[in-house]
């Protein structure tokens, strides 16, 4: 009878601090974690205008002294020829190749290359919801030795989530155990 009477007095015990030990509500810990990340992007861009549709600032023109001798036919030659002139630009963002055509003391048409380098800027918002952890229940099983006498018993542990454990166990040679134990580090 006293046996049962320990067993009910320790499982008592173990059930008050259970409560008493036991969180109310259980934390909810919310992060936003925003990452920022540059990609760059290659882009080739070809374009071609006609010479009628680039605007035309001054106009130029060059006098010959009448008693020099003119080759009209060389004259004609250059006049009709179609020359071709390329200039490069370099810019931070990569380079832009033009090229000019002109013929007949006119641009025939002018096509331009860029090569550039552009940046994406790119925004990660994850938000992560942390839920405190619960408390746990353990049971199992033990073995004793007292005076060359062996015995077995069985137990319960109660982790609780912020306080320590709770430790109740009872054995065949009529021993009783309760602990409590906290977390040091």
């Amino acid at each position: 009878m006293e046996i049962a009477k320990n067993i009910l007095i320790s499982a008592l015990i173990f059930v008050v601090l259970f409560f008493v030990l036991a969180p109310r509500n259980q934390e909810v810990d919310t992060k936003v974690i925003t990452k920022i990340d540059t990609l760059r992007t290659d882009t080739t861009i070809y374009k071609w205008k006609k010479g009628k549709d680039i605007l035309k600032y001054t106009t130029i023109y060059d006098t010959i002294s009448v008693n020099t001798i003119v080759d009209t036919s060389a004259i004609l030659k250059d006049f009709f020829a179609k020359n071709v002139f390329k200039d490069t630009l370099s810019l931070p963002e990569g380079t832009v190749a033009i090229n000019d055509t002109i013929s007949e003391n006119k641009i025939f048409g002018r096509s331009y290359n860029a090569k550039i380098t552009q940046k994406t800027i790119v925004k990660v918002r994850e938000i992560r919801t942390i839920i405190a952890p619960k408390g746990a229940l353990y049971w199992g099983f033990m073995g004793t030795k007292q005076d060359h006498t062996y015995g077995f018993g069985a137990g319960i542990m109660y982790k609780s989530a912020n306080k320590g454990i709770i430790q109740l166990n009872i054995t065949n040679n009529k021993q009783f155990q309760i602990g409590y134990y906290s977390k040091i580090f």
